[in-house]
This record gives C-alpha cells, sequence and structure tokens, in this order.
C-alpha cells in the first residue's frame, strides 16, 4: 500500500535542509533518505513529481517540487565542504543528490518530462565546482554528470566554459591515472573506467559543437593518454570509442590533428587488431580506421595510414576465410548460413572495400616510382586473392564494386574479372567437393556486380574507347562461367542462395548475349526448382531465356517445354498460393507466362537491373545484433576527390530494340500455349470469392490482372480486343469497387 504524503511532510524535509545548523541539516538528509528509500518513496516521488509537473514555464519552483529539494540539496552540499577543510566531506550528501536527481527523472513516478529543467544549469555549474575541488565526491557526481548528459534538454543548458573544464579535468584524470608511475596506486581500475565513462558519455552530448578553443587540448590530451596505453581490456576499449565519438562529432574539423591522434593510437592500434579475442575491441577498432581514412583530405595526408590498412586487412581477410572453413557444422546448416555475416564481419568488408578503393584510385600529382608500385602492389593483392577462391577477398571485392564502382576504372575491372572467370571452374569444383558455398556464392554476387557494369551497354567514353580485343576476351570470359554454371547446377540445386545467384548473373549474361550462344540443355531444365512454384529467380531467367530466338529449336520440343513449364508458372496462380504474391511475383509471372507463350516479356523491357526482382540475389544479409555506434553513423568520405565528384546516375540501362527483340512464335505454338494460359487464368478467377477476400489481395490480384492485360495488349497480333482482354477488364473493374468498399468500411 501506497504511503500517503501531505505537504506538511515535505515541509519538515524543507524546513531542517534550510536551517544554518548543520546538526539540523543532517536531520533532514536522513529524514529524506527514509522517504526516498523502501516503499514509502513511491508515494513521495509521486507527490513532488506532479506538483512539479503543475509549474508552468517560467515559474518560480515552489518548496514542494523537485527543482527546489535540488537546490537545497546543492546548498547543503557546498556548507558541507566549506566547514569541512580538515576532514572529508560527508559523501552521504552526494549520495542522496544523485538519487534524487535519479528519481526526478524515473518515468514511473513522473507524468511529465524534463523536471529539472529549471535547475540544470545550477546543477552543471555545481558538479563542476565539486569534482574540481573534492575526489571523494566524484564516484557520486559522476553518475549525476552522465545521467544529465544523456537528455539533450538539459545538457544545451550547460556553459560551454563548464563543458570545456569538465572535458579537460576527465582527460587528465584518466591520463593521470594510466601513467606508469601511478598504476594501481591512485585508483583501482574500476575508477578510472568509471572516470573513461564520463569522458565518453561527455564527448558524445556536448551542448551544441565542440568549442573550437578546446580541439587542441582535446588532441593533447589523447596523445597524453595513449602514450600509457599498454595493454587491452575494458579501459582501452571505451578510450577507443571516446576517440571514435570526437572524431564523428568533431572530426570534418580537425584537419591534419587527426593524424597527430593517430600517430600516437597507431601502435596500440594495430598490435590489437589481429591478436585480440575481444569483439567489441574489434568493432572499435574497424570504425576508427574507417573514420580516419575518411577524414583524410588529400591523397599524401593518409599515405602511411593507407599502407598499415592495407597490411592489416590482407592479414584479417584471410584469417576470416581460414577461420569459416574450420567451423564444425552440418552440411544442412552450412547452406541455411551460407553467405550471412556477423556484425564484425560486415563492418571489416565494408573497410576492407573502402581501403582498396582508396589504394587504387588515388593518384597523386607528382606520382613517385615507389607510389605506383604500391598502388600497382593493391591490384595485384586483389587479383591474386581472387584467383585462389576465398570468400572474404570475394566478399570484400563484392563491397568493392557496390559501393565504390564509380570511382574505379574500367581497365581495372576488366582485369580482376578475367582473374575470376579463369579460375571460375575451379572454385566451381571445389565448392561441389567441400559441400561448403560461401565462396562461390560471394564469387557470384562479384559477377553479378562485374555483369552489371561490364556487359551492359555503358554509356561513358571510357567505355566506347576500349579495344575490341579486351571486349572479346570479356566476351569469352563471360561465356566460359555460363558453361560452368550449367554444368554445376544440378549439383548445387538443393542450395536456393546459390541457384538464386547463378540464375540473375546468367540474366545478365543472356542479355548480352548476341551471338546466340547461350544455350540451355534439357537436363537443366528437368531440375527440380523449375517445378511447379518456382522462385523469382526462376521466373527471371524463364523470361529472359525464352524471350529470346535462340531459345526456340524444333517445334514438337519447344511445345512440350514451353506447355510445362508454362503450367509450372501458372500453379503460382492456385489456392494457397495466390496467398503468396508479392511486389515480385505480380510482375514476373505474367513475364514468364508471355515469355514462353508468345515469346516475348514486355513487362521486364525497361528493367535497368533484373535483381530488383530478386533482391534476395544480392543482399547481403547480416545476423540481427545489438545496434553499435558504427550502425548509427555513415561514411564521410572527406578526401578531395569524394567532395568534388559530381554524382550522376550512372545506372546502366538496357537498350529495348537490342535486347528485347520481338520474337514471334509459329501460330500453331502460339495458339496453342495462348489458348492454355487464357483458359487457365479465367477459371482460376471464376473460383474467387471476391467478397472473403481481404484488401491487400484484392490490390495484388488487381497488379497482377493489369499486367496480365498489358502483356496481352502489347503482344496481340490483330487490333481487335481479345475476350481474354475483356473478361479481364471485367474482373479488375469488381475488383476495385470491392476495394473501394473495403477500404470506406475501415475507416
Amino acid at each position: 500500500m501506497t504511503t500517503r504524503v501531505t505537504s506538511r511532510d515535505v515541509q519538515e524535509i524543507v524546513n531542517k535542509l534550510s536551517s544554518d545548523k548543520a546538526k539540523l541539516r543532517d536531520e533532514g538528509i536522513k529524514l529524506l533518505n527514509t522517504w526516498l528509500e523502501g516503499e514509502r518513496s513511491v508515494g513521495f516521488c509521486k507527490y513532488l513529481s506532479e506538483k512539479t509537473a503543475m509549474l508552468k514555464p517560467n515559474e518560480i519552483p515552489n518548496s514542494e517540487t523537485w527543482p527546489f529539494l535540488v537546490k537545497l540539496l546543492i546548498q547543503c552540499v557546498s556548507l558541507e565542504i566549506s566547514l569541512s577543510k580538515k576532514r572529508l566531506p560527508k559523501l552521504s550528501l552526494g549520495k542522496t543528490l544523485r538519487i534524487v536527481v535519479q528519481r526526478a527523472e524515473d518515468d514511473r513516478f513522473a507524468g511529465k518530462k524534463f523536471l529539472l529543467l529549471p535547475v540544470a544549469k545550477l546543477l552543471f555549474s555545481h558538479v563542476w565546482d565539486v569534482l574540481k575541488d573534492v575526489p571523494s565526491f566524484q564516484s557520486e557526481y559522476g553518475v549525476i554528470l552522465r545521467h544529465l548528459l544523456a537528455v539533450k534538454y538539459y545538457r544545451f543548458h550547460m556553459r560551454k566554459r563548464v563543458y570545456s573544464n569538465l572535458v579537460l579535468l576527465y582527460m587528465e584524470k584518466v591520463e593521470t591515472s594510466l601513467s606508469t608511475e601511478n598504476i594501481g596506486q591512485l585508483n583501482p581500475k574500476e575508477e578510472v573506467f568509471r572516470f573513461t565513462l564520463t569522458l565518453h558519455s561527455l564527448l558524445e552530448n556536448p551542448p551544441g559543437d565542440i568549442p573550437n578553443d578546446l580541439r587542441e587540448d582535446i588532441v593533447k590530451g589523447f596523445i597524453g593518454i595513449f602514450s600509457n596505453v599498454r595493454d587491452e581490456g575494458k579501459i582501452s576499449r571505451k578510450l577507443i570509442e571516446c576517440i571514435n565519438t570526437y572524431l564523428i562529432k568533431d572530426g570534418p574539423n580537425l584537419g591534419c590533428k587527426s593524424l597527430e591522434i593517430h600517430e600516437a593510437v597507431q601502435q596500440f592500434v594495430f598490435r590489437c587488431w589481429i591478436t585480440t579475442h575481444d569483439r567489441s575491441l574489434k568493432d572499435s577498432l574497424v570504425l576508427y580506421a574507417k573514420l580516419q581514412l575518411s577524414l583524410t583530405r588529400g591523397v599524401d595526408d593518409g599515405t602511411a595510414l593507407l599502407e598499415q590498412l592495407l597490411d592489416v586487412l590482407g592479414k584479417e581477410l584471410d584469417q576470416m576465410s581460414t577461420s569459416s572453413t574450420n567451423l564444425p557444422r552440418s552440411d544442412a546448416t552450412r547452406d541455411d548460413k551460407c553467405g550471412i555475416l556477423t556484425s564484425s564481419q560486415y563492418s571489416v568488408l565494408e573497410l576492407s572495400a573502402f581501403v582498396f578503393c582508396r589504394a587504387c584510385t588515388n593518384t597523386p600529382k607528382t606520382p613517385t616510382a615507389e607510389k605506383r608500385a604500391r598502388r600497382e602492389h593493391a591490384a595485384v593483392q586483389i587479383k591474386e586473392r581472387l584467383m585462389e577462391g576465398k570468400w572474404s577477398w570475394h566478399a570484400a571485392f563484392f563491397f568493392l564494386i557496390r559501393n565504390f564502382s564509380t570511382g574505379i576504372k574500367k581497365g581495372l575491372l576488366f582485369c580482376w574479372f578475367e582473374s575470376i572467370s579463369a579460375n571460375f571452374e575451379r572454385i566451381v569444383n571445389d565448392a561441389n567437393m567441400e559441400h561448403a558455398y560461401d565462396g562461390l556464392l560471394w564469387t557470384l554476387r562479384c559477377l553479378q556486380g562485374l555483369s552489371l557494369l561490364l556487359l551492359l551497354p555503358a554509356t561513358s567514353v571510357e567505355t566506347v574507347r576500349k579495344s575490341s580485343s579486351t571486349t572479346n576476351e570479356a566476351y569469352k570470359g563471360w561465356h566460359i562461367i555460363w558453361s560452368c554454371l550449367m554444368r554445376g547446377l544440378p549439383t548445387f540445386s538443393n542450395v536456393p542462395s546459390i541457384v538464386d545467384a547463378a540464375l540473375m548473373l546468367l540474366c545478365n549474361i543472356l542479355l548480352s548475349d548476341t551471338s546466340d550462344a547461350c544455350i540451355v540443355s534439357q537436363d537443366v531444365w528437368d531440375l527440380r526448382f523449375f517445378k511447379p512454384l518456382p522462385s523469382t529467380s526462376v521466373l527471371c531467367f524463364i523470361s529472359c531465356y525464352f524471350s529470346r530466338k535462340a531459345s526456340q529449336g524444333d517445334l514438337r520440343d519447344a511445345l512440350y517445354l514451353r506447355q510445362n513449364l508454362v503450367r509450372a508458372v501458372l500453379a503460382s496462380l492456385d489456392g494457397k498460393a495466390f496467398l503468396t504474391l508479392n511486389e515480385q511475383s505480380v510482375v514476373l509471372v505474367p513475364a514468364a507466362v508471355y515469355a514462353l507463350s508468345v515469346g516475348s516479356a514486355p513487362l521486364l523491357y525497361d528493367a535497368k537491373d533484373l535483381s530488383v526482382y530478386v533482391p534476395e540475389a544480392m543482399e547481403v544479409r547480416a545476423k540481427a545484433e545489438e545496434h553499435s555506434l558504427e550502425s548509427l553513423c555513415e561514411f564521410f568520405d572527406c578526401s578531395v576527390e569524394s567532395l568534388a565528384r559530381i554524382h550522376n546516375d550512372s545506372c546502366p540501362k538496357v537498350t529495348p530494340s537490342k535486347f528485347h527483340e520481338f520474337v514471334c512464335l509459329p501460330r500453331q505454338l502460339r495458339d496453342q500455349l495462348l489458348h492454355e494460359v487464357e483458359n487457365y487464368v479465367l477459371e482460376n478467377l471464376r473460383d474467387k470469392e471476391i467478397v472473403k477476400m481481404p484488401l491487400s489481395e484484392v490490390i495484388y490480384t488487381c497488379t497482377l490482372l493489369s499486367n496480365f492485360m498489358y502483356c496481352s495488349y502489347s503482344t496481340r497480333i490483330r487490333e481487335d480486343v481479345s475476350p481474354f482482354l475483356s473478361k479481364l477488364g471485367e474482373f479488375l473493374l469488381e475488383l476495385l469497387d470491392h476495394a473501394c468498399v473495403s477500404y470506406s468500411e475501415s475507416l
């Protein structure tokens, strides 16, 4: 049962705390503590919170509010400190003030937020005044400070002078505690960690922009601190987080001073990078490298950093690949986890791509032979690792072409592609022999990214200037890849992620095949993923393949194959399968049906990239883990090249007239297939009870029918409107009427 609190109870506490006599103030503190503990605290805190919430803006807090109580406690602490010249002040006062601040912000009691706003500025100033002179209060007051800093409406009331003083105070405390002669003497490790925690909170939550006159002192502070950091642990990890936070907050304003910090930190960073087993520390080191590299403005500014990162990331990627292959997993688990990254691996791969991009694209104004050799070394290193087929290197390369392809010369991309294509058959064979498909999946993703950059018609002048020999060699490589995948599909047909990636790559090769050399044998069509309810990647592949001239073959064989595939695709419209319609299938089902029955897939004519219909083929999935600081910030590349770059829409476009020629099937074949399609669709629609359909299903069905109508109209031979088109239109109108009624009823 909640104790009833009256105004008299509060006034008794206020009167004692306001007394000039130390004994009465001590009694007031004890009385207040009894109200703040146990069951009595609920009623007491609610009473003060309700009274505080009633205050109007700019109204002076009365004696029954949290701000008034905080002011009294601040006076009590100040008096206690001034009267205790020959002894330590009583720590109970600091503890009581800390409890009051926490209770005032407790959501269980406060119906209104930010109840301490009237005394926020006073609190920050008081914390500084006490901490600079009374070290014994630092434990309780550190908690108060971190609590206040976490609320942006409070920290904006902190004076910049107070903020600067607090930052320098805690940097000095950390440096002094870590110095060799003071280790384990002045402060235990837990106390040093609390100093570091408060420093991090200060850097993370400044009252606006970090003051300009503080910048140089912070840099000197970090240099002094890391001159004493020797071992890894939670203190050093939190210190790296402090630097990362500061670089995020003030990095672009630092100029070359960010590299001064790096000179002090680098020994610790690169010593721990490979050896540490602390995942949080590794993540912090990766973020640190990413931030520092992003802040280098000129080509020569970060040369040393770039070389260090190239070396350590090369070892890191080799280690990732080795540790992955040694994991004892069952075949089923391997297939399920294929291509899934941990958040730490994702960060390393992103950083690797960033470093490789810088190493291969930065061009000094006066390149020396040594600098040119280093750039060539990075490109050659990537090429050699791609040839080896290590999954981590292929994954890093995938991130490189996905995130930074616009800055890489086509010549390098062709060179890297040739190294993959020349070793592709071995990569496929190794995956099948070891039943480990991570490497193959990342290789397929790399090739899919390269196919979008190298295969499809490009508008850049550089592409136009490419020699025909280079282009011809590249097309030979693509045909080698086609042949290898055709032979390999039966062996990895039970790994969905590999099938999706392989089919989407084959689609891109098909779109650029002008020699009609890409043929699919019957044993491939007999694979189970071409059977009823095909996936979106299968639908995409069918649409691309059967809208080309080379896919027609013998009339009887063509009819048998197309008929079976049409029935498999139309099974998507049956019963429960119909409920699985989504944004992709409402486009791909009609496209595949008309590619098979007519020889044309008009819905895909203007698609820039077919992977938008099969996002899982290129989607990089990371395990759901806790949000880190890294996930809350984006790359802010401050290099001159990046800041000067003008981004245009450089997505390659497919010319319909060249890559989507209308294939006219023999009349007998076309009529027979279309008749079966139209009968199946209409019969399926007759069984639909529109009234019972949920609104989402109605919308998808409308989209599906609209796409069927578009395909039917676009591929018609005669100008007259077919009965099939008319019936679809009638059913579409019924669906739209039902959608309007359902929407009106939901309002």
